[in-house]
């Protein structure tokens, strides 16, 4: 009997183990869902703060784009105007050669202005002549390539 109650008892401790780590897993496995259920409700108080983030991050990107959007098109408007201003400055200057052409024909047929275009005094009237009508003499006429351009003005650069 001595065997029989030897096994009886390696029994009963083998069904206290057994019943023990039942027990543990069973409470470690309430532990994990408690932690489970804990973390879930930690993470859903957060969606609020990270909705709130998403939605700044969202208004600052449209902001962007707009700033974007704003900066393009006056890009696209400084490049109009500066090709408005070259097409001006191109007219400019060929004005500017033709009145300057029509000074050099006009000094080529005054026989007042020697091929250097330096302008002489004219000669003295011969008999017959006409005198020079009023506010045409070589002091009184006005010759504007002498004017200067207030664009060339000293001070002005």
């Amino acid at each position: 009997m001595d065997t029989a109650i030897w096994v009886i008892i390696a029994i009963v401790v083998v069904i206290i183990l057994l019943v023990a780590l039942l027990l543990f897993l069973r409470q470690r496995r309430q532990h994990r869902r408690v932690k489970a259920q804990d973390i879930r409700q930690n993470a859903s108080e957060q969606v609020s703060d990270v909705r709130h983030r998403e939605a700044i991050a969202e208004e600052s990107e449209a902001r962007a784009r707009k700033a974007k959007a704003e900066a393009d098109q006056k890009a696209a408007e400084a490049k109009r105007l500066n090709e408005h201003a070259r097409t001006h400055q191109d007219r400019a200057a060929e004005s500017r050669q033709e009145v300057d052409s029509e000074f050099a024909r006009a000094d080529k047929l005054d026989p007042d202005v020697g091929r250097d275009g330096v302008r002489r005094e004219p000669e003295p009237l011969q008999q017959g002549d006409q005198p020079p009508r009023h506010g045409q003499g070589p002091d009184q006429g006005y010759d504007p390539r002498h004017v200067q351009d207030p664009r060339e003005a000293p001070g002005s650069r």
